[in-house]
C-alpha cells in the first residue's frame, strides 16, 4: 500500500514537472505582458544589418523622417476643416527581453538600464491640502533569482532607446498637431487652451508602456511650452492604468476566450500549409545557424533573439547563415504569415473578439467629441431631430447615401439621451493617448481590416484625427426637412475621420472609403460596429466561424488537434497563460510532502529494525 502511495506521489509529481517545462515553453515571464510579437519584413539579407535597414527597430536616426505626419493634401480640405479630437494609439519604444533564452551558442543578455529610472511620491493619497511629498528613484534590484537578465534591467523593461523613440514622436505630434508652423495638418491644428483638463493618458500598467508615455507626454509638452513652462505648469499629470485581468487594451484571455476559434484557424488547410513551410525552415536553421532548441524558441524567443542582435547595442551578433540564402528575411516572413494568418482569418473574428471593448472606448470619445460641438454650435436642435426621427429605419435604407448612418446614429443617439436624462457635463477630451503593445496596434489595424500583415515596430502609432467642417455645418442648420432626398443625413453631421499609421495616410483602405483622405465618420463606426462594451463569450465570438467554408479545409480530429496546436493557442489566445508561480509552489509543496513520506518510512523501518 505505501509502495502504492509513493508511486502515485512521484507519477504526480513527475506530471507538475512535466506541466512546468511546457509552461517555460508556452508562456512568457510572469509580468503578464509577455506576448510581445517583434517582426518586420523589411530587411537586406546578404549583407550585415544595421538597425535603420531592419525596420522593426524603428532606428532614432531616421526616426524623425520617416514618422512625420502629414499635412492634409486637399487645400480647401486644409483651409476649412477644423481639427476636434485626436486619439493616438503607441505601442512601447525599445524593450529588453521578454524572457531569457539563448537561441544560438555565445548569446548572452547583458544590458543596462541604470540610466533609466521611474519617479514614486510618498503619499498614497492625493490631497488638497499644503502636504507636500517627496520624489522617489525607482531602481530595479537585481539580485533576485527570477531575474536572469545581468546588470540593472528588468525582463520586458523599456530602454533608454524605447524613451528617445517615443520623445520623437512627441515632437512630431507637436509640430502636426499644436505648434504654428507650416507642418500643422490643417490651417489652425488643434486648440487646447486646458491641457490639464483637456488631455487624457492611459496605458496599461506595465514599466515600459507607462514610461513610453511619460517620455512621449513630456516631449510633447515641452515642444508646445518649452522646458522651463512645461515643468513650472504639468506638475500632476495624471495616467489612467487599469488591473492587468481586466485589462483589454491589449489581447486577453479574460475577457474573450479564442480557444475555440483558434483550433478551427490551426486545423485549416492554409495554416498547415505554413507548418510544412516552418518545419523545412526549422531544419535549415538548425543545421546552417546552428539554432539551439528551435521548437521551444519559435516564434517569440527568437523574434527577440533577432531583434535585439539587430536593434541594440548588447555585443550580440547573428550567425553568420542568417546573412546567406535570404534565410534571415525567410525566418521573418515565415513568422509573419503564421502571425497574420490568426488575426486576419475569417474576416478578423480574433481581432475583433480581442480589440472590441477597446474599440468601443475609441468610438465613445468620438461621440463625446460630436455631442460637445453640437452643442456649442447649435444646443443640440440637430441631434434631438435626427434622434426623434432614429426610429424611422425605413427612411435611413431607402436612399443609398443614408444606409449606413444609423451606425453612427445609434451610438450617438444613446449617449445623448445619457446625458440629457442624467443632467450630466458632456466632459470629451481633446487630446487621448493610449499606450500599449504591438498585441494593441496588430488586433486594432486587423480588425478594421487596413493592416498591411507587417507586423509594428516599436513606438509605432495609430492616429484618430477627428474633424468638424463648419461651412457644412452652417449650411445645414436652418434645413426645413431632415429627411429631404436632396440632402444627406451625413451633411447634418458634418463629422470625418482621418487614419495615420506611423506617419501614413490609411484612410482609404476603410470600407468605403476608398480614394479618400478624410471619410465620414458613419463609415468608421459601420467597419467598427463590433465594438463592444460588454465581455463577449464563447458564442459570439463563433458566431461568424459558422459561416467557415468546410469544402476549403480538411478537418483533424480535435485529440491530435490538441496535441499539434496547444502551445500556438497560448501564444496567440491573449496574455493569461499558465500560472507558472503557482506550479513552482505546488512543486515545492510536493517535494517537501514526499521528502517527509519518505523519510517517515525511513525512520519507522530503522526503528522496526533496532526492535
Amino acid at each position: 500500500m505505501r509502495i502504492l502511495i509513493l508511486l502515485s506521489l512521484l507519477s504526480f509529481v513527475v506530471c507538475v514537472i512535466k506541466q512546468e517545462r511546457g509552461s517555460q515553453i508556452i508562456s512568457s515571464d510572469d509580468n503578464l505582458m509577455g506576448s510581445d510579437i517583434i517582426l518586420d519584413g523589411s530587411v537586406h539579407s546578404g549583407q550585415v544589418v544595421s538597425p535603420a535597414e531592419f525596420s522593426l527597430c524603428a532606428d532614432t536616426s531616421n526616426l524623425e523622417e520617416i514618422r512625420k505626419i502629414p499635412r492634409l493634401r486637399d487645400e480647401k480640405l486644409f483651409d476649412t476643416l477644423k481639427l476636434v479630437q485626436l486619439q493616438v494609439v503607441a505601442r512601447h519604444g525599445a524593450r529588453t527581453p521578454i524572457k531569457s533564452f539563448k537561441c544560438w551558442e555565445g548569446y548572452e543578455q547583458n544590458w543596462d538600464c541604470s540610466d533609466l529610472k521611474s519617479l514614486i511620491f510618498a503619499s498614497a493619497v492625493e490631497k488638497q491640502s499644503k502636504t507636500r511629498t517627496l520624489k522617489f528613484l525607482k531602481h530595479y534590484e537585481t539580485k533576485q533569482w527570477q531575474n536572469h537578465l545581468t546588470e540593472t534591467c528588468d525582463m520586458g523593461q523599456l530602454i533608454s532607446q524605447g524613451y528617445e523613440q517615443h520623445r520623437i514622436n512627441g515632437k512630431l505630434l507637436a509640430e502636426a498637431y499644436f505648434k504654428h508652423g507650416e507642418n500643422l495638418v490643417t490651417r489652425n491644428g488643434l486648440k487646447i487652451d486646458d491641457f490639464m483638463n483637456e488631455m487624457y493618458i492611459r496605458s496599461s500598467d506595465t514599466q515600459r508602456t507607462i514610461v513610453s508615455a511619460t517620455s512621449f507626454i513630456t516631449s510633447l509638452l515641452e515642444e508646445i511650452f518649452g522646458k522651463e513652462e512645461t515643468f513650472k505648469n504639468f506638475k500632476n499629470l495624471p495616467i489612467y492604468t487599469m488591473d492587468l485581468h481586466s485589462e483589454y487594451l491589449f489581447a486577453n484571455k479574460k475577457l474573450v476566450d479564442n480557444s475555440q476559434v483558434l483550433k478551427r484557424v490551426f486545423s485549416s488547410k492554409e495554416f498547415r500549409e505554413l507548418i510544412q513551410v516552418r518545419e523545412k525552415l526549422h531544419a535549415e536553421l538548425v543545421e546552417d545557424a546552428k539554432l539551439i532548441n528551435i521548437n521551444g524558441s519559435w516564434p517569440f524567443e527568437l523574434l527577440d533573439c533577432i531583434s535585439m542582435a539587430i536593434c541594440s547595442d548588447d555585443n550580440n551578433k547573428l550567425p553568420d547563415a542568417f546573412l546567406k540564402n535570404n534565410l534571415l528575411e525567410r525566418t521573418m516572413t515565415a513568422i509573419e504569415k503564421e502571425v497574420s494568418s490568426v488575426f486576419t482569418w475569417d474576416d478578423s473574428i480574433i481581432a475583433k473578439g480581442d480589440i472590441s471593448r477597446f474599440m468601443y472606448e475609441i468610438r465613445d470619445f468620438i461621440v463625446d467629441a460630436i455631442l460637445f460641438y453640437e452643442k456649442k454650435n447649435n444646443g443640440f436642435s440637430t441631434i434631438k431631430e435626427l434622434c426623434l426621427n432614429a426610429t424611422r429605419t425605413k427612411v435611413f435604407k431607402s436612399q443609398d447615401s443614408l444606409a449606413n448612418i444609423e451606425y453612427l446614429l445609434t451610438p450617438l443617439c444613446n449617449k445623448y439621451e445619457y446625458y440629457y436624462s442624467s443632467k450630466k457635463e458632456i466632459k470629451a477630451p481633446k487630446f487621448i493617448f493610449f499606450s500599449g503593445h504591438d498585441l494593441t496596434v496588430i488586433p486594432l489595424l486587423s480588425s478594421l481590416r487596413v493592416w498591411d500583415e507587417h507586423l509594428p515596430p516599436y513606438a509605432s502609432t495609430i492616429n484618430f484625427e477627428i474633424y468638424y467642417d463648419p461651412s457644412e455645418g452652417q449650411k445645414h442648420q436652418t434645413s426645413s426637412s431632415i429627411f429631404s432626398k436632396s440632402e444627406s443625413i451625413q451633411k447634418k453631421l458634418p463629422y470625418y475621420v482621418r487614419l495615420l499609421y506611423n506617419g501614413l495616410v490609411i484612410t482609404d483602405k476603410l470600407e468605403g472609403c476608398k480614394g479618400s483622405e478624410v471619410c465620414h465618420a458613419s463609415k468608421f463606426f459601420e467597419v467598427s460596429k463590433f465594438a463592444k462594451f460588454e465581455k463577449m463569450d464563447k458564442k459570439e465570438v463563433l458566431e461568424s466561424t459558422n459561416k467557415f467554408d468546410k469544402s476549403s479545409n480538411e478537418t483533424i480530429s480535435d485529440k491530435d488537434s490538441s496535441n499539434g496546436n496547444s502551445k500556438l493557442e497560448s501564444i496567440y489566445n491573449g496574455v493569461c497563460r499558465i500560472n507558472t508561480p503557482f506550479l513552482r509552489y505546488s512543486l515545492s509543496f510536493l517535494l517537501g510532502a514526499l521528502t517527509c513520506f519518505i523519510l517517515s518510512l525511513s525512520i519507522k523501518a530503522l526503528k522496526s529494525k533496532s526492535s
